[in-house]
């Protein structure tokens, strides 16, 4: 039993890896023949292997830190990063690969980089938003003052024990011995 999620993690994390090659080398290797094949020059060919930069990246890096390692004798030594981890770094890279694999679609399609300029917009757009809530998270913004001082003091609110306090307070209490 002992090391039982160990291992349960380790075959996730091979499964989610040859999943994501299954699905993502195919498509980059198409979309780049099909931009090879129907459009003259290097030109096409140099802006869709510069686009799959942070695609490439983003796997190599799921890759190395995701893939389970084993010693000589078919032990498990390291485990590696949990890839089913949600709402971390990891997350973010599955979006990069599949925002890129959509726009790969849309490469094979409609032979056009239009999809490519759509989605890193989008991905520009959520690293700007993210960024946004990080700051806000670390550095509050102060809070605001008042335009006109009111002539009376505001009382802080009072909770609910205190008010229950102040309503006996006006009845007579008689204390028995």
């Amino acid at each position: 039993m002992a090391g039982k999620a160990t291992k349960k993690q380790a075959l996730a994390n091979q499964q989610a890896l040859s999943t994501l090659y299954k699905a993502s080398l195919p498509l980059i290797f198409v979309s780049l023949l099909r931009t090879w094949y129907c459009n003259s020059g290097k030109s096409p060919l140099i802006k869709i292997i510069s686009l799959h930069i942070p695609c490439i990246i983003c796997i190599y890096t799921l890759e190395k830190t995701g893939r389970p390692t084993y010693d000589s004798k078919g032990k498990l030594s390291t485990v590696g990063v949990d890839l089913a981890q949600s709402g971390g770094l990891t997350d973010i890279m599955f979006d990069v690969i599949y925002l890129s694999l959509i726009a790969d679609v849309g490469v094979i399609l409609f032979n056009t980089l239009w999809l490519w300029w759509i989605c890193g917009i989008a991905v520009v757009g959520y690293g700007g938003y993210k960024l946004w809530a990080l700051k806000n998270m670390l550095m509050p913004s102060s809070p605001k003052t008042p335009k006109a001082k009111s002539t009376t003091p505001s009382e802080p609110e009072k909770s609910k024990r205190q008010m229950k306090r102040e309503k006996r307070g006006d009845k007579v209490q008689i204390k028995y011995r």
